[in-house]
């Protein structure tokens, strides 16, 4: 069987304010959010395991590339107990990072399904890619041609799950088998091989019980065109 690719990040992500372009990381993030929620800079390098050193350096480095400040630092009397604090800047710029982040972990788990192009329509703008024994309907875009092999991805929650087959304008519906169901929390997330592909597909825990879907159920997938992006596969 060809299984489903999980696809992972690690990456400093680009956040502009004002016409400037900060990077931040789930490190930085991480260091602004403790600051934020315990006002000190010390407190926050200890609980994100952070070396003081460094975390002034993290800080400092985006101040510059924001040519603001985002942390201000009070000063305490003579008995010390100063504050730290995030300023404006310093919670949009956390803001933005970790919005962006949650959509990142939310497709951080694609299915990529290997293909070939098999058709183009230019004037409908459609190309048919084949699959194995399938054949599916995407967007057509100049960058390809008949005969490229192709990498089509699909976040597990943007394909629906049926029983039956349905009249519907999706027209990339599919027929399988669910082979592997994993639960967590509230999310059920189904294993359906189609072919001998596998695709795996994210639903409620509510939606399967309504569905009652089981272990070696025959079901219909489907997705809408715009929901998948391809990519031309790079010869082995």
């Amino acid at each position: 069987m060809v299984e489903p690719k999980k696809s992972r990040y690690k990456l400093d992500v680009e956040i502009e304010i004002d016409n400037r372009v900060v990077s931040l990381n789930n490190k930085k993030s991480r260091l602004l959010q403790c600051i934020d929620q315990c006002g000190s800079i010390v407190k926050a390098s200890k609980e994100t395991g952070i070396p003081y050193r460094t975390a002034l350096k993290n800080i400092e480095i985006m101040e510059k590339e924001l040519g603001s400040p985002i942390v201000v630092t009070k000063r305490g009397g003579k008995g010390g107990g100063g504050s730290s604090d995030l300023t404006d800047k310093g919670r949009e710029i956390l803001y933005k990072f970790v919005k962006i982040n949650r959509v990142l972990k939310k497709h951080a788990d694609l299915n990529e399904i290997e293909g070939v192009i098999s058709s183009i329509d230019e004037k409908e703008k459609v190309m048919t890619i084949s699959i194995n024994k399938e054949e599916i309907l995407l967007p057509y875009t100049e960058n390809f041609e008949i005969g490229d092999k192709v990498l089509i991805l699909i976040s597990p929650s943007d394909i629906f799950i049926t029983i039956e087959a349905q009249k519907s304008s999706v027209r990339n519906i599919l027929k399988g088998i669910i082979t592997e169901m994993k639960f967590k929390k509230d999310i059920v997330r189904l294993t359906v091989t189609i072919n001998d592909i596998n695709v795996i597909v994210d639903i409620t825990e509510l939606s399967r019980k309504e569905l009652d879907l089981n272990l070696g159920n025959e079901v219909f997938i489907g997705f809408k065109a715009a929901s998948a992006d391809l990519i031309k596969k790079i010869n082995d």
